[in-house]
Formats: structure tokens, C-alpha cells, sequence
């Protein structure tokens, strides 16, 4: 089933609408309403408990919603049947908080594996498609090769993001994707990040808690609190708003980073040139 909105409107990639969930008596979402345009790159934030994690579960198919509803790439997530989310699936890219490899197979057998699941091709054309998104990612030749368990943990989340491209997807949806790493690294991956959002116009949708992914990298800011959306906007708006969660959030940072350069031919790339 085709949403709607979604039908008048091509350009709106992710649409949800009135979402409530609850864990017990606990409620986490009640009334959210949040909508995505293709080429937007949105961080979501959010205090503890807010279900930032759990929105993004919802949103590709994860997780039911108790109410509401949930349209990505114009597919109505919790209506749709079998052959429609097979079809929308294949248009996203997914990376979980912890990478989620397959820990028994090398890299370029857990990249190659979406990509063997939803196409037949020759064994041959796999192999190059994984060599060209192992070098999207950042990615040396040889690590296609080595198990998860022989990456630095930099080298394993780039080896997620190598496997959420396989399919070449329009949106990518990421969890906490520079959890856990070095400040260096963590700058690299916000850079490749900016480059497949600014050069490649994916969609990227990241629930992060990282200041310097939001003040380097985000065009929008969305912060979820009291069930719903309470701020939305550009970074430079959203530090401004009267909010108690997002004055304190925000004040661990005196002085913001120079935002990086509007204009692509000056912007960063994902391998530092």
C-alpha cells in the first residue's frame, strides 16, 4: 500500500504520522509526527528513554507501532505485503549501533550478502560490486578478506557502511554510528558520511549523541522529548530554543566548531583530501 502523502508528494522519502508506542506503562512515542525529504541529512537526538533507537526501528520495519502510521519511499510500512517490503527493503541501507557483521564470514562475504539475497548475478559481477563498496567506504583492498574480529573498530563500522551500500540505496539509516570511536575517526566517518549524503545524494537518517556529528556535518536537527518532536530545524536555531533538555545538552559545548564549508568543491572528503 502506497501512502498518500507520500503518492502527491515523491519527494517526501520517510512520513510518519500520529506513532505511539509503549513499553508496558512506560510511553515512548505518543503522537510523533516526523517527515523526511530526499536528500536531507537528519540527526536525531534525544535524552535517554525517548525512543530515538526505537523510532528509527519503526520507520524501516523493525518494530509495530501500537497507533500511527509509518510511509517509507511511499510504502506504508505496517500495511504493505510481503512483495512490496521486499521492495522497499532493497532501497535502504541499514547500520545497527554495533555494526552487526556476521562474525564466521569475511568482509566482502558480509558485504556481498544483500546483495546475493536480492539479485541473481554472476559470481563474478558480485565480486566486483563488493570491491567498488569496499572502496566507498574507506576501505583498503585487503580487508574484504579479514573477519569483523581482525577490524579496528573504525575499520568494522566502515565495513557496515560498505554492506548498507551494497544494494545502492536512496536512504541509509544509521544507529549511533561513531559510538565507541576515537575522535580522529569518528571526524573521517562523519566526513564520509557528509560525501555520500552531499556527492552521491543519499538520504541519511542518524540517531546520534555525538556534538561534533551535529555541529559538522547535520543540516537538520530533530529532538524527540515528551513522546513527540520537540525541536526541528537547523543546528544554529535548535541551540537557540527555550527547552531545559536541549539548553543542557547543548551547553557542554562553549564555543561551537566552525560548521564545515557549504560548498561541495570546498567540502571535506571521506578520505581527507
Amino acid at each position: 500500500m502506497v501512502s498518500a502523502t507520500a503518492a502527491t508528494d515523491p519527494e517526501l522519502v520517510i512520513d510518519v504520522r500520529g506513532i505511539r508506542t509503549a513499553f508496558g506503562a512506560q510511553v515512548v512515542h505518543d503522537g510523533l509526527d516526523l517527515q523526511v525529504r530526499r536528500g536531507d541529512l537528519v540527526a536525531l537526538i534525544g535524552g535517554s528513554g525517548t525512543g530515538k533507537s526505537v523510532l528509527l526501528r519503526e520507520i524501516v520495519g523493525l518494530h509495530r507501532p501500537d497507533a500511527g502510521s509509518v510511509s517509507l519511499l511511499g510504502t506504508d510500512v505496517w500495511s504493505a505485503d510481503g512483495d512490496a517490503l521486499a521492495a522497499v527493503r532493497r532501497r535502504f541501507g541499514m547500520m545497527f549501533q554495533e555494526g552487526a557483521l556476521f562474525s564466521s564470514l569475511d568482509v566482502a562475504a558480509n558485504v556481498a550478502t544483500p546483495i546475493r539475497e536480492h539479485l541473481d548475478l554472476p559470481d563474478a559481477l558480485v565480486d566486483e560490486l563488493v570491491r567498488l563498496r569496499l572502496s566507498l567506504a574507506g576501505l583498503p583492498p585487503d580487508a574484504g578478506a579479514k573477519l569483523p574480529s581482525q577490524l579496528s573498530g573504525g575499520m568494522r563500522k566502515r565495513a557496515a557502511i560498505a554492506r548498507a551500500l551494497a544494494l545502492e540505496p536512496e536512504v541509509l539509516f544509521l544507529d549511533e554510528p561513531t559510538s565507541g570511536l576515537d575522535p580522529i575517526t569518528a571526524r573521517a566517518f562523519d566526513a564520509l558520511l557528509a560525501f555520500l549524503n552531499r556527492d552521491l545524494g543519499i538520504t541519511v537518517f542518524v540517531v546520534t549523541h555525538d556534538l561534533d556529528t551535529l555541529f559538522g556535518i547535520a543540516r537538520r536537527i530533530v529532538v524527540l522529548g515528551r513522546g513527540r518532536v520537540v525541536a526541528d530545524g537547523p543546528i544554529e536555531e535548535v541551540v537557540r530554543i527555550d527547552d531545559p533538555w536541549i539548553q543542557s545538552y547543548f551547553s557542554s559545548r562553549a564555543t561551537p566548531p566552525p560548521r564545515a564549508p557549504a560548498d561541495p568543491d570546498r567540502a571535506p572528503r571521506p578520505d581527507g583530501a
